[in-house]
């Protein structure tokens, strides 16, 4: 046997004795993994045409994705920050696939990743302007029939933060959008990944606009101002009383949950979480109460405890089991994952909280595995999880025979109905490796509804009531920038079960103005003109 022959069977042996060594090593210390199930819910992938460039030695490990109708047809496009040495892109919907547009405006320095974005229609044009936040700074990008012009918003950045999320809301109710940027630590100035110190951190701003699309930090004022890692926040209504609040997701740290006094300053609340690592953030009506509950990405059962516990001390509670929060009213919260089968997953990132299979109850979604365990992805056991509820009010993963399954460095997802068919699909943001368009095509014999709202400033927040041939009344909240550095459809979705006849949705905006629109046919889109 020649010397090449021998080293191609050590080779192989290796992979024959250490991969199964590693995939038992690895589902050892995790534990059992989830029950699958099936569903009547199907996709079809179909092209993308994007592979973003990561460079975890020179960049964070995330990215920005968000949808926006650019040229104003109703139909979505999708945005994708781009890594060192890649260019920010706009892709465009076929029903053959997506496919990128010739859009300038969008340029960058070759060692500036783009890590999260935005999109708002800022001038009422029907045509989306889009933010991004980026290692050098945040941004906005005007939208000018097609082409950007893009500007950097100036506030003061500490030296040691890189912007990685933008929240996008009108805390004022002044018709203006107000931001609030996630800042997360520099990459030459980390000290490890399990340090839960307070003082130890990026800073983060709450930016009030000021009536002309620019900006005041009132991140002290407003009583939000700390120093902690943050990878994102979110704005929406808690209580109901149509002012939006703020939910934030800390690294190394804990969820904030802080009420909008009205007059530019926040009240933070306590919840039932302890020290964890909450991630991305999804925001519904999981128990069709009528208010919002929240779900909360964790490392989970990647790694043993001990690990990752980092320097926090016996008498500091510590909990790395993703966190779903049931909306009680009044700011009180239940930690309801656990009892609902949500809470004993791998390492996770983006969530979203969407009736994916149309059957008028909530599901879950979520972004797995990590790009700094580069062989974990051989083993298949971050597939990113769709999480159908049952009719018990538990959850059962079924992205296996939903064909939904993303075995890569899944970041984030948006959501959006691509082909109007009252069905929301699903774009999958995958670091280093190529995007994942899932359209969905099967719901058995469920059917649903899309609302397009205008994406204006007005209209965030916007909650949409419908009720059901049976009675049943659904409610579903217009949240900007839902999963991680990302922002989806701007909209309301509502699974209608096996109603086939027309149904009539009440909207109603944070000024407490009141639209109805009646006889809408399920299995479509809808879309409210401004």
């Amino acid at each position: 046997m020649s010397k090449f022959k021998k080293i191609v069977v050590v080779i192989l042996i290796a992979i024959l004795v250490v991969v199964p060594a590693l995939y038992f090593l690895v589902s050892t210390i995790q534990g059992p993994p989830p029950t699958t199930g099936e569903t009547s819910l199907k996709f079809k992938e179909i092209a993308f045409p994007h592979t973003q460039k990561g460079n975890l030695k020179k960049s964070l490990p995330f990215m920005g994705i968000a949808t926006l109708d650019v040229d104003g047809d109703g139909i979505d496009e999708v945005a994708i920050g781009g890594g060192h040495e890649q260019p920010d892109g706009i892709y465009k919907y076929s029903k053959n696939g997506f496919s990128p547009m010739a859009i300038k405006g969008l340029e960058k320095g070759d060692t500036d990743a783009t890590f999260g974005l935005a999109s708002a229609d800022l001038n009422g044009d029907g045509k989306e302007e889009l933010f991004i936040a980026r290692e050098s700074g945040v941004y906005l990008a005007e939208n000018t029939d097609g082409a950007f012009n893009q500007r950097k918003i100036e506030f003061d950045l500490a030296d040691n933060t890189t912007p990685l999320s933008i929240a996008l809301g009108d805390i004022n109710k002044d018709g203006f959008v107000d931001l609030y940027i996630s800042g997360y630590i520099k990459l030459d100035k980390t000290e490890g990944e399990t340090n839960f110190s307070d003082g130890y951190g990026g800073y983060s701003y709450l930016l009030l606009n000021d009536g002309n699309n620019s900006w005041t930090d009132i991140s002290k004022s407003s009583g939000v101002h700390s120093q902690h890692n943050r990878f994102l926040s979110i704005f929406t209504d808690l209580n109901g009383d149509q002012w939006p609040d703020i939910v934030v997701a800390q690294d190394t740290g804990k969820v904030e949950i802080w009420e909008n006094l009205k007059d530019n300053t926040f009240k933070r609340h306590s919840d039932p979480t302890d020290y964890s690592y909450p991630m991305g953030i999804g925001v519904g009506d999981i128990d069709n109460d009528g208010d919002v509950d929240l779900y909360f990405s964790n490392v989970g059962t990647t790694l043993p405890r001990a690990m990752v516990k980092g320097n926090l001390t016996k008498e500091q509670k510590f909990d790395t089991d993703y966190i779903l929060l049931e909306n009680e009213g009044d700011f009180k919260f239940s930690n309801v994952g656990a009892i609902r089968n949500a809470s004993k997953y791998g390492f996770g990132w983006g969530t979203h909280i969407e009736d994916f299979n149309n059957d008028s109850k909530m599901d879950l979604y979520f972004s797995q595995n990590y790009a700094r365990f580069p062989g974990v992805k051989y083993l298949d056991l971050y597939p990113g999880r769709l999480l159908e509820q049952q009719e018990d009010g538990s959850f059962l993963s079924v992205e296996e025979d939903a064909q939904a399954k993303n075995s890569t460095f899944g970041i984030t997802q948006v959501v959006s109905d691509f082909n109007q068919d009252g069905t929301l699909d699903l774009i999958i943001a995958n670091l280093g490796s190529p995007i994942k368009a899932l359209i969905a095509t099967e719901t058995g014999e469920h059917k649903g509804l899309t609302i397009r709202l205008p994406a204006t400033v007005k209209w965030l927040n916007a909650v949409g009531t419908l009720t059901l041939p049976n009675g049943q009344q659904l409610t579903r909240q217009m949240v900007a920038g839902e999963g991680l550095c990302s922002d989806g459809f701007n909209g309301l979705h509502f699974g209608l079960g096996n109603t086939q006849a027309p149904v009539s949705v009440e909207i109603t905006l944070q000024t407490g103005e009141k639209f109805s629109y009646p006889d809408l046919k399920p299995g479509t889109q809808f879309i409210v003109s401004e």
